[in-house]
């Protein structure tokens, strides 16, 4: 684990430790005992969605942003490394795989990307462990990623693709923008019936929006594209948004979205250390990561 987890050392006494220190990897799993990461290194989707190349090393740098916050007490950390397939579809199969061995031993997995094709691997994972629950979809993000796939799938397309496929889950999204989404794809996700909430809306009305969403299925999976959020605060992304979710509200919102105690699932994308400013945008990612470990506790 020294390669991906090696951060700052004080001492080996209980009061010092940090998360680099008590990291375990996914083999040495116990049931219902903590958070665990899989890593999905690839940005093969971003490419094909002819976004800026780079978020392939999002994994990695989210995990060099936490990797010297404190040990957590009580709570067990696992991860599931990276992944060793970088093809698209190869990599979603593998990554939807660990994700479903995480929930099977009733532990909670925590995606960390890579391009936001990983949503449809998340979704495959949760799928696989809950084959006949309904299942809510939460995307905070600028775009719909409503996009048609008829000439091959992308980071762009993975919602549609669930929603084609599958009758029992229904997709809502926070933090929508206008300018970032064609008049095609508002017209194809009212389609589906999607919950679109704009990032003007009132905190309050979203959060109310949100609790009624989430007693409409049986578990919730939550997929953050780390574009949703101000470019200020988020500038190492695929797509940098101007005017974009101010990330205490994001967070607020994200963790009252927790409090339903119907989320199974979180995963985190598009991070893009190449165009990142002092790790600004992955250590926002750590911080709610850390955050939903330290007051969610499994």
């Amino acid at each position: 684990m020294k390669t991906l987890w090696n951060g700052r050392f004080d001492s080996d006494e209980e009061v010092d430790l940090r998360l680099w220190q008590v990291i375990k990897e996914a083999k040495d799993m116990k049931e219902n005992s903590g958070y665990c990461f899989v890593g999905y290194d690839t940005d093969d989707g971003v490419k094909r969605n002819q976004g800026r190349e780079g978020a392939e090393g999002g994994s990695n740098s989210i995990r060099k942003a936490m990797q010297s916050f404190p040990k957590i007490d009580d709570l067990e950390i696992y991860d599931y490394k990276n992944l060793s397939n970088k093809n698209l579809e190869d990599a979603q199969e593998e990554y939807s795989n660990k994700i479903a061995d995480v929930i099977n031993k009733k532990n909670f997995p925590i995606g960390l990307g890579g391009g936001h094709d990983i949503a449809y691997g998340s979704y495959l994972g949760v799928r696989k462990a809950y084959p006949d629950s309904k299942i809510g979809i939460i995307n905070f993000d600028t775009h719909l990623d409503m996009r048609p796939y008829d000439e091959g799938v992308s980071s762009g397309t993975s919602f549609k693709q669930i929603l084609d496929s599958d009758k029992n889950a229904k997709y809502s999204i926070v933090g929508f923008k206008k300018q970032g989404n064609t008049k095609r794809l508002i017209e194809t996700a009212k389609k589906y019936d999607a919950l679109i909430l704009d990032e003007a809306e009132e905190e309050e009305v979203i959060i109310e929006s949100l609790k009624k969403y989430c007693d409409s299925v049986d578990i919730v999976y939550i997929t953050f594209c780390v574009d949703v959020f101000d470019a200020v605060y988020a500038p190492g992304v695929s797509a940098p948004t101007v005017l974009g979710l101010d990330p205490r509200k994001g967070q607020r919102i994200f963790q009252e979205i927790l409090k339903t105690k119907k989320v199974v699932c979180v995963d985190f994308a598009e991070v893009n250390p190449t165009y990142d400013i002092d790790m600004r945008t992955a250590k926002l990612v750590g911080v709610l990561i850390y955050n939903m470990m330290l007051n969610f506790k499994k």
